[in-house]
């Protein structure tokens, strides 16, 4: 057996898979948004294929992000929607464009926005359930996606500040109850590095920072790290025996 996979559903989304073969991914669905920030609203249990007609380059787009379920993404609450994405090999980088719209339908008045890429378990561990991949340590070896260098645009905030690869902090204006504001970001979805498949999945969160009240909400709970941890020692053990 030369192929480890740990994959809970649509809830584990951290993969360990060890072959000869280098592997890039395209983006091939995306999950109905999910999170407090929703408030009381359930999202249809609706997947939303994606087209890429360039595997491996640019010029590839995802419109009306994250596309036919709860879209626009509308925030009821001062905290977290996450948007899970699926992918697959497709043997090179592949870059994509993303546009999307959000809804602030809270009563408080944004003054930044934060959207993170980061990796989910189930919640059997407690707490939140995300993790930024400079908080589980990505083993050197390992590619996973990232922001492209691609500059976002805001239709509400002038300033975006990239918090390394995997954070966008926007700031420089407001968003009122009742208003949208659109977004326009890139993804770049990587080979992995000798030839380690290391997930078969990700996730953005997104999360509207209302006087500076809830950014600690994108720092996971030690539980989480723990357990996400547990797991890439589990598939280095398994690594050793094949």
């Amino acid at each position: 057996m030369n192929k480890i996979i740990t994959t809970l559903a649509t809830t584990l989304t951290i993969s360990l898979t060890f072959n000869t073969t280098v592997q890039a991914r395209i983006i091939n669905s995306i999950s109905p948004p999910s999170g407090t920030g929703q408030g009381d609203v359930f999202c249809p249990q609706v997947q939303t294929s994606v087209d890429t007609p360039f595997p491996n380059n640019s010029g590839n787009q995802i419109n009306n992000f994250p596309g036919l379920s709860c879209t626009p993404k509308t925030f009821r609450e001062i905290a977290p929607i996450d948007t899970q994405l699926f992918v697959e090999p497709s043997g090179g980088i592949t870059e994509y464009l993303l546009r999307e719209t959000v809804v602030n339908s809270t009563e408080s008045i944004w003054d930044g926005f934060n959207m993170a890429i980061g990796f989910q378990s189930d919640d059997a561990l407690g707490g939140d359930n995300f993790a930024s991949p400079a908080v589980i340590l990505v083993p050197a070896g390992f590619a996973i996606p990232t922001f492209n260098n691609v500059q976002p645009t805001s239709s509400k905030f002038a300033q975006v500040n990239p918090d390394g690869s995997f954070n966008l902090n926007w700031s420089g204006g407001t968003v009122a109850p009742g208003e949208s504001v659109d977004f326009t970001f890139s993804l770049d979805i990587p080979d992995d590095l000798e030839g380690n498949n290391f997930y078969d999945s990700f996730t953005i969160r997104q999360l509207p920072i209302a006087s500076n009240l809830n950014e600690n909400q994108t720092v996971p709970e030690p539980s989480l790290i723990f357990g996400l941890l547990s797991l890439l020692g589990f598939g280095f053990a398994n690594k050793q025996k094949l």
